[in-house]
């Protein structure tokens, strides 16, 4: 009876965790644009690659200001002199009743000589290190654009990549439907034949209609095998692992069924470009001032305690060997005087390189707002042929229809079918086709504007 009950109680509990597996696995393979999106942000290789670079500058600027902080040093030193350095003195200097030019031998120190010490430096005063400082800050700000900017990129790939394959399923929908509808209409015409009523050519002609569509179809599944893949590495997904987008054509398109006033006015104040350009600016204005401070002096202090001992005797650990100390305070001024005009042509050349960037962040904005007004013209005309592709199917699916009602009453031709069949299946692709076309081009659009 224990049994039983320990291997009902494992039974139910395994049906529960692999419920909750199967849930959790589930809702890990159904993504929605946005959700495409933020995993994107997460797992993204390169936006990874940026988020180190980020925290690499931070660190950057800790490490600079750490330059300004107490720098504390100390230094052990042991000597032993194989052969002890000799003065010679002319002793008669020191004692008149030596005779003139006796020379006395004097040795310059011991055997074995041991020193130990501790110094302590601070920067009091000096302009590149502030300048340094600034720059390192504006390098961190540089690391969260470029983030920023990576970003940007990777969600950009991620709409288009992710427009491709739902207007890819879509498209394969309607060929199966297509295909459904040719395969009935080719079987009919093949009964219709057996008994006299049709010709045999209106049966092949059917038949390499339904062979061509069945080829399409299989190309496009392929196709998209291909834009799924693309999809998974620019979200970062594992590429061997099935997924599901939850977002449909017609949610995506109808976001995007709006037409642009090109006469607005544009914004640039918080377009990812214009700001790097401003931070590049910022950079070589930095560099700028970095070198005039070159020519400023700067200001130290410094404070050393050490500590030596000297014997004819190896003894430094004796307990009894007699330790000297020392101490002292300084103060270092160290004022630039002569640099052989190097300073100066350092100087006139970080004053170009602030010319040039002043002339790359006017660039860049004459060409976001040519940019944008591509943009907009190509959107604007995506937005036109998308209603006009809709507008086409509706005209050629009642063309189809009556055609087939006819060949059905043997009042019309294959070759009138076929005719109506290929321009439904024409404007069917056309309309996807410029379905893709709208989002890609609003996706385009955003991005030019700085707000995607």
């Amino acid at each position: 009876m224990d049994r039983k009950r320990i291997t009902a109680k494992k039974l139910r509990f395994g049906v529960v965790a692999a419920f909750m597996i199967s849930g959790f696995l589930q809702a890990q393979q159904s993504f929605t644009v946005e959700q495409s999106l933020d995993y994107a942000i997460a797992n993204n290789v390169n936006v990874k690659k940026a988020k180190i670079d980020q925290l690499k500058a931070s660190q950057k600027v800790k490490e600079t200001t750490g330059i300004g902080l107490p720098q504390i040093d100390g230094q052990a030193k042991y000597n032993y002199y194989l052969k002890t350095p000799v003065m010679l003195i002319d002793a008669s200097v020191f004692d008149p009743n030596v005779p003139a030019g006796s020379i006395q031998e004097f040795p310059q120190g011991l055997k074995h000589n041991t020193n130990a010490g501790l110094t302590l430096t601070q920067i009091l005063f000096n302009g590149s290190y502030l300048v340094g400082l600034k720059s390192a800050k504006a390098y961190k700000e540089t690391a969260a654009l470029t983030r920023e900017k990576t970003e940007i990129s990777v969600k950009e790939g991620i709409m288009m990549a992710y427009a491709a394959v739902i207007v890819t399923d879509e498209n394969i929908n309607t060929l199966e439907e297509n295909i459904k509808v040719a395969e009935k209409t080719l079987h009919d015409t093949k009964e219709t034949y057996k008994v006299g009523l049709t010709e045999e050519q209106n049966v092949e002609q059917l038949e390499y209609s339904y062979k061509n569509l069945q080829t399409n179809r299989d190309n496009l599944k392929r196709t998209r095998t291909k834009l799924l893949m693309t999809l998974k590495y620019l979200m970062g997904y594992p590429l061997d692992q099935d997924i599901e987008l939850a977002t449909t054509i017609d949610q995506m398109i109808e976001k995007n069924q709006v037409l642009v006033d090109q006469s607005a006015n544009l914004d640039l104040s918080n377009h990812i470009d214009i700001r790097l350009r401003n931070n590049a600016l910022k950079v070589s204005e930095l560099q700028l001032r970095y070198q005039k401070s070159k020519s400023l002096p700067s200001l130290s202090g410094f404070a050393n305690y050490g500590i030596n001992t000297g014997s004819n005797q190896f003894n430094i650990f004796n307990t009894q060997t007699k330790w000297f100390g020392s101490s002292i305070l300084g103060l270092q001024l160290d004022v630039p005087i002569f640099s052989g005009l190097q300073r100066h042509w350092q100087t006139q050349q970080a004053k170009l390189d602030v010319q040039k960037a002043q002339l790359d962040r006017e660039d860049t904005e004459k060409s976001i707002k040519r940019d944008y007004y591509e943009r907009s013209v190509e959107y604007n005309n995506a937005f036109e042929s998308y209603k006009t592709a809709q507008d086409l199917i509706k005209l050629s699916s009642n063309i189809y229809r009556k055609e087939q009602i006819k060949f059905k009453e043997g009042l019309g031709s294959s070759f009138d079918l076929q005719n109506s069949e290929s321009q439904l299946y024409n404007s069917q692709s056309q309309l996807y086709e410029s379905a893709i076309n709208l989002i890609q081009t609003k996706v385009a659009l955003d991005k030019s504007k700085g707000e995607l």
